[in-house]
């Protein structure tokens, strides 16, 4: 089993091989060959058809998802409904920091009936961050400790 002669890996198996243009974006691959030259990230226009707070959360988000490369002409769409999730989630974010989180129905206190939809408009923002790689990755990264020379008490100062 896996030895010499065993006829190699299953044809197939294993993870699948990343589109070049995530791995290059990532660092994973370099691009060798006639197709080397690096990506070229094109402008991309938002629609005329979103509204004003739309239009603030496209100019905040998009300049880095083109640079990203995931933003394209293809994906335009995809982004609309990120920035329109993100839109909805904060308006729902600020009725129920108006109303409060517990409400008053007919003398019974009751959680904010849009509590539900904040946690469902929160998750589609989230996914569309992490689709479009906007979403904040990990912890910020410290600059290596310079390694101490182990031969510097041999050393002969001139």
């Amino acid at each position: 089993m896996g030895g010499k002669g065993s006829g190699g890996r299953r044809v197939g198996a294993g993870r699948k091989r990343k589109d070049n243009v995530l791995a290059f974006t990532q660092g994973s691959r370099q691009r060798t060959g006639a197709g080397a030259a690096l990506p070229v990230a094109e402008a991309v226009e938002p629609p005329k058809t979103l509204s004003a707070a739309e239009r603030l959360v496209w100019d905040e988000l998009a300049p880095r998802a083109v640079a990203l490369l995931t933003l394209t002409p293809s994906t335009k769409w995809s982004f609309v409904d990120l920035v329109r999730a993100r839109v909805n989630r904060d308006d729902c974010h600020l009725q129920i920091a108006t109303d409060g989180w517990v409400i008053t129905v007919l003398g019974e206190k009751k959680k904010h009936p849009l509590e539900p939809a904040l946690r469902g408009w929160e998750q589609r923002v989230e996914a569309g961050m992490a689709r479009f790689s906007l979403a904040p990755m990990g912890k910020a990264v410290a600059a290596p400790a310079k390694p101490e020379d182990p031969f510097a008490e041999f050393e002969v100062g001139t």
